[in-house]
């Protein structure tokens, strides 16, 4: 199966996009040595200051959970982000997949009843390439570790979760 040369464009720019919308993640602002050693992700302790995501060694999730063991809401909102982020990469994959059937059917066929042309205007490739693309970023930039580390800074001085989270819970992520 060989693939156009449109298509492996496509592919290569949605991939530029998913690896620059994980790139704007937040910079740690803290030096390269802490004077403080930071807590492990194995053992975190509710009392100690939440760490940010590059602090973490490993799964930046795992320590969530690993620090929230207890608290019911706070893991219900680390699952939640994480299956916004799922969302996505798959409206990302799916997007491109789309897009690259679409493209795989462009052009002429003939058979016993005549000869078919299937084209797709410039207008198709934009809406195709642009839409799922523009939805797969903004979930990532909208639900981004940076983002689910401010949230629970709040979260630890409030011990209330904000509406827009509130809003996005199901009882899937309670589980």
């Amino acid at each position: 199966m060989s693939f156009s040369t449109r298509f492996r464009f496509v592919v290569g720019a949605l991939s530029i996009c998913a690896l620059s919308a994980h790139a704007q993640t937040p910079v740690s602002a803290t030096p390269a040595t802490p004077a403080i050693a930071p807590v492990t992700a194995m053992a975190a302790p509710a009392d100690a200051p939440l760490m940010m995501p590059a602090q973490v060694p490993g799964k930046y999730k795992d320590y969530l959970n690993k620090r929230y063991a207890t608290d019911k809401e706070a893991r219900a909102a680390v699952h939640m982000f994480g299956r916004k982020q799922t969302g996505g990469a798959v409206w990302l994959i799916g997007g491109g997949t789309v897009l690259g059937v679409l493209s795989s059917q462009t052009g002429t066929t003939s058979d016993a009843s005549g000869t078919r042309t299937f084209t797709i205007t410039p207008l198709g490739y934009v809406v195709f390439t642009v839409l799922p693309a523009a939805l797969a970023i903004s979930k990532f930039a909208r639900f981004n570790n940076g983002e689910l580390y401010k949230m629970l800074l709040e979260y630890d001085k409030t011990h209330a979760l904000p509406g827009y989270v509130v809003a996005k819970l199901s009882k899937s992520d309670y589980l």
